[in-house]
């Protein structure tokens, strides 16, 4: 991940952390989940049939929910992901790796 000494880098990780965190604000299962490019997929997960760059894994929610409501979740992941891409490219930098979880207070 590049340092994040540079003010248009702090405000794009910034930006990013307000995604995210309206993201946890709009969905309350949600827990945590990771942001992966190629390189970082698992071994069990064959890429030559993916599109895109960034992925998302290790999605822990409670309570657990069926597969719609976890597919309507995922969307949401997503679309969160590919708004912060879509205003600020260079942000695939900083999401690629990086874990979020949600602040327990």
């Amino acid at each position: 991940m590049k340092k994040l000494g540079t003010p248009r880098l702090l405000r794009m990780a910034a930006y990013i952390d307000s995604q995210v965190t309206a993201l946890f604000g709009r969905c309350p299962a949600l827990f945590s989940f990771t942001v992966r490019d190629r390189a970082g997929l698992p071994d069990h997960i064959d890429p030559t049939g993916l599109r895109g760059e960034l992925f998302i894994l290790d999605i822990s929610i409670s309570p657990r929910y069926g597969k719609l409501q976890y597919d309507e979740l995922y969307e949401q992941i997503s679309a969160a992901i590919a708004a912060a891409v879509a205003a600020q490219p260079e942000a695939k930098d900083l999401l690629r790796g990086r874990t979020f979880i949600r602040a327990l207070h």
